[in-house]
């Protein structure tokens, strides 16, 4: 922002007029909910509404909290309560603003951490920013005896953990990989600028809220939009209930292969998804909703299970059932009594690439198409199962 830009953005937060078009902007996006391109039907209504209640908390975060990349931090996202993009309900998901001149200096504790991805982005997707510029994993870097990670930002080499970075690089994003809910650890990491240890943030200056009103509302409306046009999308182009190989995304990480089955059923049906074990570092299964992208209430219910949490029958083979109701098996998947969404699986470091198979089955013939021995789980096992599985996420975004 030059001199000139400066002035006029402070004259607009002072006036109030920077806060008005942020809110016509906001308003414009609310609207966009009511027309047909979106769900019409009430919990769609509901849904939609929530969805940019979500959206706005993250762009807000990141924008203005987080924005001052002289004095970084760490925005936590893709928690149960805020949710975009398709999120891996076992990941714990970090992001910090970086200017791509300025050295960092990030660190932590990965005492019973699984693995973690650290990389350096350009943005978002839905921005049309897809850039990876520099991408580590844990097993790739060097920790200390005591088992603390340190690692360096900037566009010089450093002598090791050196993430080098790109003038388009903007973000840096952790995934840390949470396969047990309960053992695996996720402890905090920092981010400093190297030159700024110990200064406080200098007051907040008109100017830097007016610029990060105007850079949240933009990232409020390109996710709105994309999001149900990549899911529309993908439904028009998919065969429903069939599944995909898995693949990298675009902007996505390398080592990441996502596979997808777009599923439609009623009430009576469920699907049967069947694959060998996959040979990789994580796996797991996750629904994610239409339009919206989100991957349910998973810490409330069992829309998605981890390698840790799957069973694995005695023929080396996973068998999944995605249903609206319970169906007794260890591996079913909670749609949320959605008609219409989205099974996606990720296969991470992977040795192989197992196709899945899938098929519709009537709901009360589940135990006809898994082996004799698979097991059986009762309502009160699951209820137990629930009540254990809403502890440990809480335990994790709490």
């Amino acid at each position: 922002m030059n001199d000139d830009e400066r002035v006029q953005s402070h004259q607009q937060l002072m006036t109030g007029q920077a806060w008005r078009d942020w809110c016509d902007r906001l308003k414009d996006v609310g609207d966009s909910i009511l027309t047909e391109q979106y769900p019409q039907d009430p919990r769609g209504r509901a849904e939609g509404y929530r969805f940019l209640t979500r959206l706005i908390v993250h762009a807000v975060s990141m924008e203005i909290e987080a924005a001052d990349t002289q004095h970084p931090r760490f925005v936590r996202y893709e928690t149960p309560f805020n949710q975009w993009g398709g999120p891996n309900p076992d990941n714990i998901y970090l992001r910090a603003n970086i200017d791509p001149s300025a050295t960092y200096r990030v660190w932590g504790n990965v005492a019973g951490v699984r693995q973690l991805i650290v990389s350096l982005n350009e943005g978002d997707m839905q921005l049309g920013e897809f850039g990876v510029f520099s991408e580590h994993s844990l097993d790739q870097l060097d920790v200390d005896a005591d088992e603390q990670l340190e690692l360096w930002i900037s566009p010089q080499p450093q002598a090791k953990n050196w993430l080098a970075s790109d003038p388009k690089a903007r973000l840096l994003t952790v995934r840390i990989y949470q396969s047990d809910w309960d053992g695996d650890g996720a402890h905090p990491i920092h981010i400093e600028r190297v030159g700024n240890e110990g200064a406080p943030r200098p007051a907040l200056e008109p100017a830097d809220v007016t610029y990060g009103l105007e850079r949240s509302a933009r990232w409020v409306e390109a996710s709105a939009a994309f999001w149900n046009q990549y899911t529309s999308a993908g439904w028009q182009h998919a065969t429903p209930n069939v599944a995909a190989e898995a693949r990298p995304a675009p902007g996505g990480a390398d080592n990441i292969l996502y596979g997808a089955c777009f599923w439609e059923l009623t009430d009576d049906e469920a699907l049967v998804i069947e694959c060998e074990k996959p040979d990789a570092d994580y796996w797991g299964f996750t629904i994610h909703t239409l339009p919206w992208l989100e991957s349910g209430d998973f810490a409330e219910r069992q829309t998605s299970l981890s390698g840790h949490q799957v069973h694995v029958d005695r023929d080396d083979r996973v068998r999944v059932v995605l249903s609206h109701d319970d169906t007794g098996t260890p591996n079913w998947i909670d749609t949320e009594g959605r008609p219409r969404g989205l099974l996606v699986y990720r296969w991470v470091w992977a040795r192989n690439n197992p196709l899945p198979t899938s098929h519709v089955v009537a709901a009360r013939s589940v135990r006809e198409h898994v082996p004799g021995d698979h097991p059986r789980v009762d309502p009160s096992a699951r209820a137990l199962r629930l009540s254990q599985r809403r502890e440990a996420a809480w335990n994790r975004f709490l």
